[in-house]
């Protein structure tokens, strides 16, 4: 996305209240520079705060912090000084990466051999023999459709029909006809998002929430309103309080190991989102790629299943 549009698209600029919610406070109560700084840097790197968001302007800030704006303007400068924000005359600052450096996690993690493991990155190398044997049988496989037009839309039959087949084994019953496949997750999510939503709608998500998501989201002109996930998860209160205040369009969720916080949502918990949900209106865009991730507790039902509504709206990574 071109640095121009984000700058000039009042839609990606921060309030002060806004960036300040996402902020985590020092020790002593009260920020210095150094620490604002810290705290925008951390919220950036752990998806708290998107790239190419505008931030507040100084004046706004040091008025919800507290603060002076002496404090402001110099962890803006710290902040452009080390790369993770820039700015442009009568544009305003907003956030960024160091050129050529990728996203990482303050701290640090090394493996036994002393090599970086950047967290920020959920992408481990593919494992070789596995991979070799897939691509052998898929090999094997392609003269079958080898003679054909190849245009399939909705995805290849036989692969609609396998995932249909895992949902149903999952405890969702699912017809081929019901999968689309695409080829990612973004452009699952982008799609969705086209389909079920217009410029001006609101849209509830997560907050924290997947990044990318979020900028889809703003890209379609949408309004997010956010509801908060905690370190304690999910408060179904607050959200079905949001739902009936706003009667947003759409909500975005990720109950299973939720992105960044690693949560996983209850099934009683699902339950009540789903009825809050359809008392409102509001279509459910359940993003269920992390489900697989299940590494010491049984993987989750779908949510249309445990939430007992087989008509809510649902986004697999298999059928991206």
């Amino acid at each position: 996305m071109a640095v121009a549009r984000v700058v000039h698209t009042a839609d990606r600029t921060l309030t002060g209240r806004q960036l300040a919610s996402l902020l985590t406070p020092p020790a002593e109560g009260r920020f210095g520079y150094r620490e604002l700084a810290r705290a925008v840097r951390e919220a950036l790197l752990d998806g708290r705060v998107a790239l190419r968001l505008r931030l507040p302007a100084e004046r706004e800030l040091a008025s919800v912090l507290l603060v002076s704006r002496t404090t402001v303007t110099s962890a803006y400068d710290l902040l452009r000084e080390s790369g993770y924000a820039h700015s442009r005359r009568g544009a305003g600052t907003w956030t960024a990466l160091p050129e050529g450096q990728a996203p990482t996690v303050l701290g640090g993690f090394h493996d036994d051999a002393g090599a970086t493991i950047d967290l920020a990155l959920a992408a481990p190398q593919a494992p070789e023999d596995e991979l070799s044997a897939a691509l052998a049988a898929a090999a094997a496989e392609l003269p079958r459709y080898a003679g054909a037009q190849g245009y399939h839309p909705y995805g290849l039959p036989a692969l609609r029909a396998a995932i249909a087949e895992r949902y149903t084994a999952r405890g969702l019953p699912t017809l081929p006809e019901q999968i689309l496949v695409t080829t990612g997750a973004q452009q699952a999510v982008s799609l969705v998002l086209t389909l079920l939503g217009r410029a001006g709608d609101r849209v509830l998500a997560e907050n924290p929430s997947y990044t990318n998501a979020l900028d889809a989201m703003r890209g379609r002109m949408l309004r997010v309103t956010p509801v908060p996930v905690t370190e304690a998860g999910w408060d179904t209160g607050l959200v079905d309080a949001a739902l009936r205040q706003t009667a947003p369009r759409l909500a975005y969720l990720i109950p299973d190991f939720h992105n960044p916080t690693g949560r996983l949502m209850p099934a009683e918990q699902r339950r009540e989102l789903a009825r809050s949900a359809r008392a409102t209106g509001t279509w459910l865009v359940v993003d269920e790629t992390l489900t697989d991730t299940a590494l010491d507790v049984p993987a989750p039902l779908p949510f249309a299943a445990a939430a007992g509504e087989a008509t809510a709206s649902r986004s697999s990574p298999s059928a991206r």
